[in-house]
């Protein structure tokens, strides 16, 4: 155990480091916006409960890639992945009854997905992908805000994160738009990542 925390406190700080240097101008590297979640999937790849994770960060780094190389389509088809291993982590504790607040959510989300988001995407395949992915986000948040294990109010709250960083994505692309879209995104979806991973290895 000591062990693992210590490879997961290297690990961090060097998601950390990977991080600073996305948002570091003057460092030009190619995709050099998939380093730091892709540095926490192998960690988290070595630990059998927690693979789902591992893959979620994982499938996260390559849709990053695909984003930073300017495929939108692979960009979602891998992010909408990553979603399904995240829900592979969340259901099986999930509570069955929904809770009060989860349906008033996902209507905000799926309003805000097909009245501002879907009709404005010009390209026919893009608006499909983007009414497909947003499903698949809205299960992955629904299967959050169901799930009641341990640390369960930090997951939701980092899968509302997530959910509001594709929001700015999706804004700034279709619609109008979003001053430092990219790093106000970003940020939120590494603030996602390392505390979804972090939580995901406490004892539980």
């Amino acid at each position: 155990m000591q062990r693992t925390s210590r490879t997961l406190c290297l690990t961090t700080l060097l998601f950390a480091a990977g991080a600073a240097l996305f948002f570091t101008k003057a460092a030009v590297i190619p995709y050099k916006v998939a380093y730091p979640v892709l540095l926490l999937s192998l960690f988290y790849l070595r630990l059998k409960p927690l693979i789902p994770v591992g893959a979620a960060l994982l499938l996260s780094a390559v849709g990053d890639a695909a984003g930073a190389g300017g495929m939108f389509i692979p960009q979602m088809l891998f992010f909408a992945l990553a979603h399904g291993a995240y829900m592979c982590y969340f259901l099986p504790q999930a509570q069955l009854a929904p809770r009060p607040f989860v349906w008033p959510v996902l209507t905000a989300l799926l309003l805000f997905l097909f009245v501002c988001i879907v009709p404005r995407a010009a390209d026919p395949a893009e608006r499909a992908g983007v009414a497909v992915y947003g499903l698949v986000i809205a299960g992955m948040l629904y299967s959050a805000l169901q799930y009641r294990g341990a640390y369960a109010a930090w997951f939701r709250l980092a899968a509302l994160l997530f959910v509001f960083s594709d929001s700015v994505i999706a804004w700034g692309r279709f619609v109008a738009p979003v001053p430092c879209r990219t790093c106000a995104a970003q940020y939120l979806f590494y603030l996602f990542a390392v505390r979804a991973a972090t939580l995901s290895d406490s004892p539980h």
